[in-house]
């Protein structure tokens, strides 16, 4: 199916929808763009998922930190499954355009989420306490996209530092990703 570029939207994943599979449970039209970088933000977590047994991720805005993720092309008639995905509906994320800048420099603008209760900025050598730490399966999540989408190598050995609560996804979300 050829989509017309009008009828369509980037939008910039950095949690677990960096993950192929993960992203065409509720979005078949993703199509991956490429890499692209978020300046000035600091990926995090904050909330707790019943679905993942662990907290989310988000970005905060943090001035000289920068988020790496994929762009993914998204046919506008996914956009609400995009916002049910994130919880916009029950304020859990909201929706945000940002400025990406791909692997070669270009600038593009994004969608994205970030959850509507943000932690505070952490310090470069501070760890995520653990109350907020993610899931296994939410971080194994997260790492599998990062190196599918081919990530720098730096950011993905920064994703690998970040510990996790000892949980495991619900069954249901596992059998949704094929894990």
């Amino acid at each position: 199916m050829h989509k017309s570029l009008k009828d369509t939207f980037l939008y910039f994943a950095y949690g677990s929808n960096l993950l192929k599979r993960r992203i065409h449970i509720n979005n078949p039209s993703a199509e991956f763009i490429g890499i692209g970088k978020l300046d000035d933000h600091q990926l995090d977590f904050i909330k707790y998922s019943d679905h993942w047994r662990g907290s989310s991720a988000t970005i905060v805005p943090t001035k000289d930190f920068h988020v790496w993720g994929a762009i993914w092309r998204l046919h506008n008639n996914d956009m609400p499954a995009l916002d049910r995905q994130e919880g916009v509906d029950t304020n859990w994320y909201f929706p945000k355009n940002v400025n990406i800048f791909t692997a070669d420099g270009e600038k593009v603008e994004c969608r994205t989420y970030q959850q509507t209760v943000n932690p505070e900025v952490r310090k470069p050598a501070e760890q995520i306490p653990p109350e907020r730490r993610p899931s296994i399966t939410y971080l194994n999540c997260i790492l599998q996209g990062a190196i599918e989408c081919n990530l720098p190598k730096e950011y993905i050995n920064e994703l690998k530092k970040i510990p996790h609560n000892g949980q495991e996804a619900s069954p249901k979300m596992i059998a949704k990703l094929n894990m």
